[in-house]
């Protein structure tokens, strides 16, 4: 397929039709998946997940539409499906295509290492990685979920205004979460990996993490009620960031639907919190040279030593304000219209390793697994109330295993709370969010 000239004929056509500027953003990539149960293979996926969005002005107002099928075949479509929501757009706000950049930084995120990676060494991972488990230890009975998949991304954007830009990327995930049963208590276990470095996909790490989480819960109990030093572990504390990263949005704080409102230049975290949202993080699920708009993306701190630097802007955004675009502009897919989101964003490492933190707790709980995040944390408000399990910390020694308790505080008042941050860094199941272990001043705890 000769994208460009595809591209020009929708041009041409939206053009005869009276649209005025316009751009065509196509989305090409290959998704696999395995999952595996009791050494078998229990679902297999191998999808191609090409498609091409068209949006473009009629009458002043700008229309959006899509299709599955790249060909000179859907171009009347496009264009009139383009025209209809252009006509129904009520919108006030400036709508922008984009003419360009003063300059792109490249970035290269294709891992060669792992487009080498085969079906069957794939399917192979996974069966070693649930096979593994299961060999460990006898009370391991099952393994819930066992799954390896691999994707690549290509973003094409070209518009009316010369604009033309392409990206690549590839990853890959594993995961794996087992089942532990001794004299009728039940417990699970789990550990993840998300990168495109294939290397460092490790069977023996990610069934023995998964294993040792199980058989350590086995004799969980509750703690006494009250308030506790927190030691929030990396993926715990990045899946929290993944459920807020919206109150960092221009739009929610234009919407009055973030609290960091009219905070810009004002302390908002302790002193040794920074928050980065880096484009070009190599592996990173985020990496890109230009965002759903066509912007540059750049490296920021959006939280520098505790201090609100910057939302998230793209052109509709920023023209609100009357500043340039951050380079935050979103497309979910090549079916969706434009948001705001971050890249890769992460809270920067410290110097100190996770146990050299856990040293330092006098009286505490070590997170290793919240629940109900979705349910018990309210992104505006801040406000969460999350089922947990984790290690009691006594005079700086980890105890005993802690669970049917439940976590609660406020993520704001939380970022005040930061005392340190370890120096592993881990992220999201979605990749898009990334934290190193933190020690908390305290949070409170509901057990016994």
């Amino acid at each position: 397929m000769d994208i460009k000239k595809l591209t020009g004929e929708i041009f041409e056509s939206g053009s005869r039709a009276g649209m005025k500027d316009m751009e065509v953003y196509l989305s090409e990539g290959e998704v696999f998946e395995v999952k595996v149960s009791k050494a078998e293979i229990d679902g297999y996926k191998l999808a191609d997940n090409s498609g091409l969005g068209f949006r473009g002005f009629y009458n002043g107002k700008i229309g959006y539409s899509y299709t599955e099928k790249v060909s000179a075949d859907s171009i009347d479509m496009l264009v009139r499906g383009a025209i209809e929501n252009a006509e129904i757009n009520d919108g006030k706000d400036e709508e922008f295509i984009f003419g360009g950049s003063p300059e792109y930084t490249p970035v290269d995120n294709v891992s060669p290492g792992l487009e080498a990676v085969t079906e069957k060494q794939k399917i192979d991972f996974a069966l070693e990685m649930e096979r593994k488990a299961l060999s460990m230890d006898k009370r391991i009975k099952a393994s819930q979920y066992c799954m390896l998949g691999t994707g690549s991304e290509t973003a094409v954007l070209i518009n009316t205004k010369g604009l033309e830009l392409m990206d690549k990327g590839n990853h890959a995930f594993a995961l794996l979460m087992v089942l532990a049963e001794e004299n009728g208590v039940f417990s699970s276990g789990y550990d993840f990996i998300i990168d495109n470095d294939f290397s460092k996909f490790n069977v023996e790490s990610l069934s023995g993490n998964s294993v040792g989480m199980a058989l350590d819960f086995l004799k969980a109990s509750p703690v006494k009620s009250g308030d506790y030093e927190i030691v929030l572990d990396g993926m715990v504390s990045a899946d929290l960031l993944s459920s807020v990263t919206t109150i960092f949005s221009a739009r929610s704080v234009q919407k009055g639907l973030s609290r960091l409102k009219g905070k810009l230049g004002q302390k908002v975290a302790s002193d040794c919190v920074t928050l980065v949202d880096d484009p070009f993080l190599k592996g990173g699920t985020g990496t890109a040279s230009f965002d759903g708009e066509g912007v540059a993306t750049v490296y920021k701190n959006i939280i520098e030593n505790g201090v609100l630097k910057t939302y998230l802007h793209n052109l509709k955004s920023s023209a609100r304000e009357g500043i340039p675009s951050t380079g935050n502009a979103s497309r979910g897919s090549y079916k969706s219209t434009i948001g705001i989101s971050p890249t890769n964003m992460y809270f920067s490492k410290g110097a100190k390793t996770a146990d050299d933190l856990i040293k330092e707790v006098k009286k505490g709980i070590q997170i290793v697994e919240l629940e109900g995040m979705h349910s018990g944390f309210n992104p505006i408000s801040g406000d969460f109330s999350l089922p947990a399990k984790g290690y009691l910390v006594e005079d700086g020694i980890r105890s005993r295993t802690v669970n049917q308790i439940t976590v609660s505080g406020n993520y704001y008042d939380m970022l005040m709370d930061i005392r340190e941050a370890a120096s592993d860094l881990r992220f999201s199941m979605g990749g898009g969010a990334g934290s190193p272990t933190l020690l908390i001043k305290g949070l409170s705890v509901a057990g016994e």
